[in-house]
């Protein structure tokens, strides 16, 4: 007897992934809110519709009703126009940058909107909603007067979509392509510590970014090393009187406390004083610190690392609630330790 195994059909996202196609799929779903294509796929066209809605929503701006829709891609090199009711006074400009899994640069953002409000264009600034559009693995965002529109912002419309009855192939296999990545950044709530990959540590990052985002500095990224490298976390920096920060650095499986120290001349005082003071909050911890086998004189040190794995586990698999709450009490003991 023949065993049965389930095939993943070929799905056109899985090729197409730079931004280019994303912008295409974007324009794609943004065009089927034209009201002369409400009978030729009447769910599409709704869903096209509430999708437009939910950019305008983003920028808490009233959503007229949509008489005309003009999408443009590319033009003056901005991602996404789509110009809603272009002859009327309600007319609104959607200026849509769109990224994947990389990061605005060069002041693209203040020129796209200085053109969508210049001469050409000549939208006025309650016209404009404009979006920064981000569905790959990003912590920290500077947008300026963007708004945030997330995969799960999108995910949220597709989805919602897809429940009323759309059927449409592109449509669904981009719908499958924003699940795919999103489930790939949720499997490590379900996995060994053992079997964690790059994306693991993104998605549990993402989710500490959440949790810790209060204190100053939490950020997420992968550093470059010639060791090889690693996915890192870091949060909570304290400045001290003695010309450098404290700060606490998760480098995967290991926590570190480190310092920054801007001027070679205060690097080796500061290293000293630094671990004196935090080798002394953390003795009364319920986890083990110990010195680095080498704390370097770099601008960014090293000083005391956690002997262990700092994540804690249930059933063999993370304990999120309660490690997050152990890196919350680290940050107090480092705080504490340098007030």
């Amino acid at each position: 007897m023949t065993g049965y195994m389930e095939v993943q059909k070929p799905n056109l996202f899985s090729f197409a992934t730079s931004e280019l196609s994303q912008d295409a799929f974007i324009c794609w779903l943004a065009s089927w809110a034209k009201p002369e294509l409400k009978e030729t796929d009447p769910l599409l066209h709704q869903t096209a519709q509430q999708f437009i809605a939910s950019l305008i929503l983003k920028c808490k701006r009233e959503v007229p009703e949509i008489n005309t829709i003009d999408v443009q891609r590319q033009d003056d090199r901005i991602d996404v126009l789509i110009v809603v009711n272009k002859e009327q006074d309600d007319r609104l400009a959607i200026l849509i940058e769109d990224k994947t899994h990389t990061n605005h640069h060069s002041g693209q953002l203040d020129r796209y909107y200085s053109l969508v409000s210049g001469e050409k264009y000549a939208f006025r600034e309650e016209q404009i909603i404009p979006i920064f559009f981000k569905t790959g693995y990003q912590s920290y965002f500077d947008v300026g007067r963007y708004q945030l529109y997330l995969r799960s912002d999108f995910l949220n419309v597709l989805r919602e979509g897809k429940a009323n009855g759309v059927a449409n192939a592109i449509y669904d296999d981009f719908l499958a392509h924003l699940e795919r990545l999103e489930s790939a950044v949720n499997q490590y709530v379900q996995k060994p510590f053992n079997d964690w990959i790059a994306t693991d540590w993104i998605g549990f990052y993402m989710n500490l970014y959440t949790e810790l985002s209060e204190f100053r500095g939490a950020n997420w990224n992968y550093v470059a090393n010639p060791a090889g490298g690693f996915y890192g976390f870091w949060w909570g920096f304290v400045d001290t009187d003695q010309h450098y920060s404290a700060y606490l650095q998760l480098e995967q499986n290991k926590l570190c406390f480190k310092i920054e120290v801007p001027l070679e001349e205060n690097r080796v005082t500061a290293r000293a004083k630094a671990y004196d003071l935090l080798l002394e909050v953390t003795q009364n911890a319920d986890m083990k610190f110990v010195r680095p086998a080498r704390m370097g004189n770099g601008r960014y040190m090293t000083v005391l690392v956690m002997d262990g794995d700092y994540r804690l586990y249930s059933n063999g698999t993370l304990d999120l609630k309660n490690t997050v709450e152990r890196l919350r009490a680290l940050t107090y003991l480092l705080m504490n330790a340098f007030k």
